[in-house]
């Protein structure tokens, strides 16, 4: 009998030191649960003050934006985590230099234009060699060229002006930024396949320019051949409207 009493006992005592293990492993457990939260984390910040109208590739092309660590208590769900979400996209109000870019402050591009302050958007259709092939994307900046195949007329002529070499080329405008492009072969921004890459048959481009480069463009387009190259910053392109052709150079109509 004294023997069973022992056994109860200690059987007892047994139950309560293991359900006192278990409920202290659930404690350790769940306090290991308890991380801290992230003081920081990352989002696509505005390295400068970027004016509405800007368009998400221009922000990128040009290093206006990068991601950063940010405090955790500063970030919104709104906020971009990365510059993907920037593609086709344009700012619908400033943005401060160091401040994240949200969602709320972008619009689809290709829905929505909005146009830098004092100028105007126009369109032109260029062939797929004339648009460079399908390597330009929006935010880029590009110099119009105008091939001049047809004289002025002849009571338009002022007297005593050179007469021009045509066919001629001319520099039209230079350091256009491109909003939006429209072509029909995907971007050429991939990398090329082993099959090579196939050149659109023509390409819409979508440029601000200025009121008066905005007439020069529709009359050009309507009545010569226009191209475009790309440009880099502090490029020096030759003047603007002079006529080059058959090795000689004269004043534009």
């Amino acid at each position: 009998m004294i023997l069973v009493l022992i056994g109860v006992i200690l059987f007892i005592a047994g139950s309560a030191i293991a359900y006192a293990s278990v409920e202290g492993a659930s404690k350790q457990v769940g306090s290991g649960a308890n991380v801290q939260a992230p003081v920081s984390t990352t989002a696509v910040v505005a390295k400068t003050d970027i004016p509405a109208g800007t368009t998400g590739q221009a922000m990128v092309s040009s290093g206006m934006v990068s991601i950063e660590l940010i405090p955790t208590k500063s970030y919104s769900p709104t906020d971009l985590g990365s510059l993907s979400g920037l593609t086709d996209e344009v700012l619908t109000q400033s943005v401060t230099k160091g401040h994240a870019i949200s969602s709320t402050e972008l619009t689809v591009s290709t829905s929505s234009i909005s146009l830098p302050t004092g100028l105007d958007g126009v369109t032109i259709t260029l062939t797929g060699t004339a648009g460079l092939a399908g390597y330009l994307q929006p935010g880029s900046r590009v110099d119009v060229y105008a091939n001049i195949t047809r004289p002025s007329s002849a009571s338009n002529a002022t007297a005593g002006a050179p007469t021009l070499p045509l066919p001629c080329t001319e520099l039209a405008m230079n350091n256009i930024e491109v909003l939006d492009v429209e072509s029909t072969v995907p971007s050429f921004a991939g990398h090329p396949t082993s099959a090579g890459r196939t050149v659109p048959a023509n390409e819409t481009l979508l440029l601000a320019v200025s009121p008066s480069q905005a007439r020069s463009v529709e009359f050009l387009a309507q009545n010569e051949a226009l191209s475009v190259v790309q440009t880099q910053k502090d490029a020096s392109p030759p003047p603007v409207g002079q006529c080059i052709g058959t090795g000689q150079t004269s004043s534009a109509p």
